[in-house]
């Protein structure tokens, strides 16, 4: 089974959760970015946000995509 990262949006922030194990999981909140919020509307595979080739593009996009495996691990860790 794939690990799937979504998103929802709401007053301006971005609400982070990690799909995995058929439950759904919490990673972070961070405000809106427009950039960020198109990446991950349609929900991204962990193995491809590892797998990201776009760097330099979006500041605000790299900055997200590089802490998003922090937190998978934690969750993975602790929670499943």
């Amino acid at each position: 089974m794939t690990n799937k990262i979504t998103v929802t949006k709401a007053n301006d922030m971005i609400t982070f959760y990690l799909h995995a194990g058929g439950k759904r999981f919490f990673l972070f909140v961070q405000k809106y970015s427009k950039g960020v919020y198109d990446f991950f509307a349609g929900g991204r595979s962990v193995s491809e946000i590892r797998n990201f080739k776009m760097w330099n593009k979006n500041p605000r996009l790299d900055k997200t995509i590089s802490k998003i495996p922090l937190y998978v691990k934690y969750v993975i860790r602790y929670e499943i």
